[in-house]
């Protein structure tokens, strides 16, 4: 069927032979300054129908304006009016900043956001797997709205402190931890190398009170161990740092060097990260085709694929929890899709879309 063609059938003696003044076997004559007349109305009436036209759309385009005009005008009066009036001292920076990121927080998207500077400054350099920091890896605990600690680096300043997995970060100096507040809490924890944090720690239902000094850390994300029976278990924190995908092929070489026969991926509280980074970490194990779709606002549609020179042909399980989340669960997704791994745990956390970071002129981003 889809390659028919329907066309109306028409009546095959319903041949019409009309002219402009009617139905006749012999067409009137014209004479000149009539045909002359008749042009000349026609286009004095086209002319008009175009200028109501494009009067009324630039009258509406005008209104819209003045809309917008208003808004403007009114924060610029209610910005004069703190200036003029508050008593006390305010950062007018931060001023800005917070009405840039109320714009986004008003959207009512819990994953569009406005970055400082700073923040976005913050975020390249963890994506480049170098940062000053503290050393745990968190995702958010939806009971308390803290930062739940599911690993702590070794001989990292987290563990130096005393901080643990289990754990559950529920304040970053004197911002309390909730879902609104969840990424500037993560950012306030970084800082300048020899700097002190202050946390606030639950500890088996105990709240602790916790100081720990900002160090250099390497970012890890991939942990490789070979069990028994020839089983390699890979335990993937994230997927949001280029560094990553190195250490996953790094890791997927030395199980195969060891002699691993199959292969346990565990994305257990993995809350996601780049686009880039898990297709070239799918493509290491996904014979050729699809990895993903993503359809944007416009209904355009991009594929990514993956190529025939990589394919992992062993069996595999993948382990996931409720914050297995966005790219950790395309990475579930596809091994079920391909029919290549057994998916073990819990509902995942149920992301299905996508962000893209955006730098703007002055080094802050969205």
């Amino acid at each position: 069927m889809e390659n028919e063609t329907f066309t109306p059938e028409q009546p095959e003696e319903d041949v019409r032979d009309l002219t402009l003044f009617g139905k006749h076997k012999e067409p009137r004559k014209v004479s000149l300054a009539g045909a002359v007349f008749f042009a000349l109305l026609l286009s004095v009436g086209t002319f008009l129908c175009a200028y109501v036209t494009m009067s009324a759309q630039a009258n509406a385009k005008l209104r819209e304006m003045d809309l917008v005009y208003a808004k403007y005008a009114k924060m610029e009066a209610l910005l004069t009016f703190i200036e003029e009036n508050y008593i006390r001292e305010y950062d007018k920076d931060q001023l800005w900043d917070n009405m840039y990121s109320a714009m986004f927080d008003s959207i009512g998207d819990p994953y569009s956001t406005y970055m400082t500077a700073e923040e976005y400054a913050a975020y390249v350099a963890d994506r480049s797997g170098n940062y000053v920091g503290i050393g745990i890896s968190v995702v958010y605990d939806k009971a308390t709205g803290g930062a739940y600690i599911h690993r702590v680096t070794t001989d990292s300043p987290a563990a130096k402190a005393g901080l643990q997995p289990g754990d559950i970060v529920t304040a970053v100096g004197k911002l309390t931890l909730s879902f609104d507040t969840y990424n500037q809490a993560l950012n306030l924890v970084r800082g300048e190398e020899g700097t002190a944090v202050k946390l606030t720690v639950l500890r088996n239902g105990e709240s602790l009170q916790m100081e720990v000094i900002r160090g250099k850390m390497k970012t890890e994300n991939v942990f490789y161990e070979k069990l028994e029976g020839n089983v390699a278990y890979v335990e993937i924190l994230s997927f949001s740092e280029d560094i990553t995908v190195s250490q996953f092929e790094a890791a997927l070489k030395q199980a195969a060097e060891e002699g691993c026969t199959s292969y346990v991926f565990d994305l257990r509280n993995n809350p996601g990260g780049s686009l880039d980074v898990i297709c070239k970490c799918l493509d290491l194990l996904l014979p050729e085709g699809d990895i993903v779709h993503i359809v944007s606002a416009d209904g355009k549609t991009e594929s990514r694929k993956s190529d025939k020179e990589h394919f992992l042909d062993a069996p595999m399980a993948v382990l996931c929890n409720g914050n297995t989340a966005s790219a950790a669960e395309l990475f579930t997704a596809d091994l079920r899709d391909y029919g290549l791994a057994t998916i073990v745990g819990e509902t995942t956390f149920g992301k299905g879309c996508m962000q893209t970071t955006v730098p703007l002129s002055d080094n802050s981003a969205v």
